[in-house]
């Protein structure tokens, strides 16, 4: 494959702190490459670098970003662009349409220029409006070599693709999840060779990460990408970049492979511990007999015995350090924790959910699902008592504790310090057992370092905080934990950890998330807030899948409907025989029923892609594809027609 970029002699650092050091990569066209790493270990910062915004360290030998020339764009610029976790410039309340410009600061000077010009037109007197003209032409062709509309019009085409159609809403007005959308939409028509995904299904529901997952398998680019996400990662991606003791380590394959490649690798890495502790047992054994016992020609094997002992600390520093989370109870032995009776919450005139029953036992392990938007946040906010509503009945049991771990991180003040934060202005933390901890110690439990912990919360990364949340929380006992997307910026390494202690933990726990391996993993019942109803599958997430798939096709199938109305299939049934007769307007009809053809062969196609899975998509697709030999066959007759005139 051809090298787009490489990176060599890559140091980093910040502080004390040293993320990089001799580190090097390379990617090529059209590869997809997931990137992991432990949170604060240098993802963010690899991006940053790629998109000029960072500035590597000085080094020796110096270091060398060497880029082809076919990833160059017209400006000779490195082609590279960056979609952030969350989205930037909000504080300007631009409106979703102008959105994009923000991030082609070239292309807004370029239009901004223009937007005053044809202002100016309908003011100036003649005297210098033939100089106006010449400018805003000129304008006009430094847009159009920018290829300008082609952006517009594609960024514009994926916010509708994703069902956001008012694009007169301020950006800050959204919610998390369609603020999301506009990023991938901005991912997406981008036109740089490489595209950098920072969490890009973060807050997004699990329709819109299959159709992400979709457009990037069928996309060109070259793309870097981090997530949490195991389906996505596994699915999306061709090869693994891993962030390991300030190198970037390579592997083919996608990241399902990579684990299994990692397991073997560690089964290795501890025989071969093993293999040489036993001789370093028989060689220690040596040197403890003394110089005499030892004889005099005996430097090499002293040489030697220290070696042996480097490479075994080297190996043992080299095991994966795991974080350690406990999730504690109260005890209580009450097997009924929470009843919803016929409880039904509106806001304004717009229902969210109506009519529903529901109960939470002690061993319950609900993940909840749902379209962004469709209430999950807020039947949470009623089982905390933090809203009433509408109407109906929340009964608790008496005294119970909940713990609710909340996505938007309210319980963190930036200004504070983990210990502070922690501590409460002590040097020690009470754990649920009564046992006392100093801060310091309790902090490291978090994979965090020692000397982070005086340092401010708001030059945290994302995962950094997560991690924070979650050892405050873990402080205390709870009878019911709520766990909003606690994935959400997460690393894999310590994902993996929350998933096994929640998979382990005996007692009762509500899970929002649009991770399904995790939801698969962890729960025993799923609760899918749809059509305004909560739908319960008891038999978990294998269950709720299969009824999300059928949703799916339901969708596809009635899409397609309205895209080929009774009207055209009507009209394919007329007579060949009419289309031969002379009409005005016959190229107008050629390019219809071209467009239509077209648009039916989309439809035939992304319904393959997702699978024929029920008996009526198999019927719906053997319509669709009468169709269009329909369709075909009046092409033809049109085609004869435009030659005989």
């Amino acid at each position: 494959m051809e090298i787009l970029c490489s990176l060599k002699n890559l140091d980093l650092s910040f502080g004390p702190k040293e993320l990089f050091k001799g580190a090097e990569m390379t990617l090529h066209f059209s590869e997809r490459v997931g990137l992991l790493g432990l949170n604060g270990h240098g993802k963010s910062s690899l991006f940053k670098i790629l998109d000029d915004s960072l500035t590597p360290d000085q080094s020796k030998p110096a270091f060398l970003f060497n880029k082809s020339k076919k990833a160059l764009d017209s400006d000779g610029d490195f082609s590279v662009f960056l979609v952030p976790q969350a989205p930037p410039f909000l504080e300007q309340k631009l409106k979703i349409k102008d959105y994009f410009l923000s991030f082609y600061p070239k292309l807004k000077k370029l239009t901004h220029e223009l937007e005053q010009i044809n202002q100016q037109l309908d003011q100036e007197s003649s005297q210098k409006l033939e100089k106006l003209l010449g400018r805003q032409k000129e304008l006009w062709d430094e847009l159009e070599h920018k290829k300008y509309w082609d952006l517009q019009q594609n960024y514009e085409s994926y916010l509708r693709f994703f069902e956001l159609t008012d694009l007169e809403k301020k950006m800050h007005e959204l919610s998390g999840g369609e603020q999301k959308k506009v990023l991938l939409s901005l991912g997406l028509s981008s036109p740089h060779k490489l595209i950098l995904w920072d969490e890009p299904t973060n807050h997004l529901d699990l329709e819109s990460i299959e159709i992400l997952e979709q457009e990037l398998i069928q996309s060109n680019k070259t793309m870097l990408l981090t997530s949490h996400d195991r389906y996505f990662l596994t699915k999306v991606t061709q090869r693994i970049l891993h962030i390991q003791r300030k190198k970037l380590s390579s592997f083919d394959g996608s990241y399902a492979d990579y684990l299994e490649h990692l397991s073997e690798k560690e089964e290795e890495r501890k025989k071969l511990v093993q293999k040489l502790k036993n001789g370093l047992k028989r060689e220690t054994e040596w040197m403890r007999q003394g110089i005499r016992a030892r004889g005099t020609r005996s430097k090499k094997r002293v040489d030697n015995f220290h070696e042996l002992m480097g490479k075994v600390k080297d190996l043992q520093s080299m095991e994966r350090k795991s974080l350690k989370i406990e999730l504690s109870h109260t005890g209580r032995q009450t097997k009924a924790l929470v009843e919803l009776k016929k409880v039904c919450q509106k806001f304004s005139q717009r229902t969210l959910f109506k009519d529903v029953d529901l109960k939470i036992h002690k061993k319950d392990k609900i993940g909840l699902l749902g379209s962004n938007g469709t209430g999950k946040t807020t039947l949470i906010e009623i089982l905390c008592q933090k809203i009433n509503p509408t109407s109906g009945e929340v009964k608790l049991a008496d005294d119970l504790v909940i713990k609710h771990y909340s996505q938007h991180r309210t319980e963190l003040d930036e200004e504070q310090t983990p210990f502070e934060f922690l501590g409460q202005g002590q040097d020690q933390v009470i754990l649920p057992d009564g046992r006392a901890q100093h801060v310091m110690s309790y902090f490291e439990k978090f994979l965090f370092n020692r000397d982070d912990i005086h340092r401010p919360i708001r030059y945290f990364s994302g995962g950094e905080r997560n991690r924070l949340q979650l050892a405050y929380h873990m402080l205390g006992p709870a009878d019911l934990w709520i766990f909003d997307e606690p994935t959400n910026d997460l690393d894999l390494e310590t994902l993996e950890v929350l998933e096994k202690t929640l998979t382990d933990f005996k007692q009762a726990l509500i899970l929002i998330s649009h991770d399904r391996a995790f939801l698969n993993n962890v729960t025993n019942k799923i609760l899918l807030i749809h059509e305004q109803q909560v739908e319960t599958f008891q038999s978990g997430y294998s269950q709720a899948e299969n009824f999300l798939e059928a949703l799916k096709m339901e969708t596809l199938l009635k899409k397609g409907q309205e895209e080929t109305p009774d009207v055209i299939e009507e009209a394919v049934e007329q007579d060949q025989q009419e289309a031969l007769k002379h009409d005005p307007n016959l190229d107008h009809k050629i390019d219809e029923h071209e467009s239509m053809v077209e648009k039916i062969q989309g439809q035939l196609k992304q319904m393959s892609q997702d699978g024929l899975k029920t008996s009526d998509a198999v019927k719906r697709y053997g319509e669709l594809n009468t169709l269009v030999e329909k369709l075909e066959q009046k092409l033809l007759a049109l085609y004869e027609q435009q030659e005989q005139n």
